[in-house]
């Protein structure tokens, strides 16, 4: 039987065990390639969160400076 509380990364080809989760919009605009979900957030694993950060690091600095 499967543990409900642990998550699997939403991207596309990965299986590891998910660490945090976003907005499913703002990581198909970071351009990640997930899974077909039904939920309104995408779960990623530690490597994929890296990658997330690295992808909207300018969109993070242009909003902490308020545009």
């Amino acid at each position: 039987m499967v543990d409900k509380s642990v998550k699997i990364c939403s991207v596309r080809g990965c299986d590891k065990e998910a660490e945090r989760t976003f907005p499913l919009k703002k990581v198909e605009s970071a351009g990640l390639d997930l899974d077909e979900m039904s939920s309104r957030k995408a779960s990623l694993c530690k490597e994929h969160y890296k990658e997330f950060k690295k992808l909207t690091k300018q969109e993070r600095v242009l909003e902490s400076i308020g545009r």
